[in-house]
């Protein structure tokens, strides 16, 4: 089980749908947006329960916010349901990203362009843990997430459904700028430190780098997802209204 220990996210998780199993309040809590909370519970038949500030720390750790509460694991649906769903044409595939932090960061970003889904390498990747919660701010319950097995595989099936995969790498003499994005199109984010791997980028349709100044070594991977997914969301946006 995954805990949440964001009000802000716990807000948003409840208002989703989220699967809450329980929720946790600290009597000494006085944040307005407890009272969110409680109304939510009651709303969606939540249990929650009022604890003494001390039974709290020890189910939260010193990192929460008067609250505690425990949800089941994200459901990631099947690839081809996501597809079937597929409205925007823009996919965000991760692989193997190691940080829950920029886990729940890239997926907060996706949730912000409308993307049609996120597709979450198996191997080598962050669990969603509280800290994907608190990152993602609640997104995580707001855009479709799929788990591949073998992203290699997936890709094709990706490019079967008419999407064009792209993946970041720094050393790609393309600008992402100058890429159209206004079709279907899979972006691959990679590693922290290893970036895309050799045969995801051997099998991507187009390489794609982010220019920036030489005082930099690179972006964070969550940042460069940012960079991306946004510019990709500004030209759709700006097609559809022609």
């Amino acid at each position: 089980m995954a805990a949440i220990t964001s009000l802000n996210a716990l807000v948003e998780a409840l208002r989703d749908g989220v699967a809450v199993n329980k929720v946790l309040i600290g009597r000494s809590g006085r944040d307005p947006r407890v009272a969110a909370v409680i109304e939510l519970c009651r709303q969606r038949g939540v249990v929650f329960q009022f604890v003494p500030s001390e039974a709290l720390q020890r189910k939260a750790g010193g990192r929460n916010q008067g609250i505690w509460a425990e949800v089941s694991p994200v459901a990631f649906r099947p690839l081809d349901e996501v597809l079937a769903a597929a409205r925007s044409g823009l996919l965000l595939v991760l692989d193997g990203i190691e940080d829950t932090g920029n886990l729940g960061a890239m997926v907060r970003t996706a949730a912000a362009v409308e993307a049609d889904g996120v597709l979450v390498s198996v191997r080598g990747s962050a669990p969603v843990t509280d800290v994907a919660w608190k990152t993602s701010a609640g997104a995580l319950g707001k855009v479709p997430l799929a788990q591949s097995r073998n992203l290699a595989r997936d890709l094709e099936k990706l490019k079967a459904a008419g999407f064009w995969v792209v993946a970041a790498d720094q050393r790609a003499g393309s600008d992402f700028r100058d890429f159209d994005f206004r079709g279907r199109t899979a972006v691959i984010l990679g590693n922290e430190g290893r970036g895309v791997s050799p045969l995801l980028k051997k099998n991507a349709d187009q390489l794609l780098a982010i220019p920036h100044s030489p005082a930099v070594e690179s972006l964070n991977v969550s940042a460069a997802a940012a960079v991306i997914l946004f510019e990709a969301y500004r030209q759709k946006k700006n097609f559809k209204k022609q």
